[in-house]
């Protein structure tokens, strides 16, 4: 399949993209990215600790449906 070209500014446009990237701004994106996902983790964590039975009844249903429709 041939691309059609998306303007006549494509070119000026990814241009001016990577003219204003910065590594040190994707650093940082990036590690608040991984503090994020560790937080979500940790939160996550204490959640099943403080109410085991929930979730254990949660994975158990999610199983049960999840086998019901890959069963179709």
């Amino acid at each position: 399949m041939a691309t059609e070209p998306q303007g006549p500014d494509v070119h000026g446009t990814a241009a001016r993209i990577l003219s204003n990237f910065n590594p040190e701004d994707a650093q940082q994106m990036l590690e608040q990215g991984h503090e994020a996902v560790d937080q979500a983790l940790n939160s996550a964590a204490e959640f099943i600790r403080e109410r085991p039975m929930v979730c254990l009844a949660g994975a158990l249903a999610l199983g049960y449906l999840l086998g019901k429709i890959a069963s179709r």
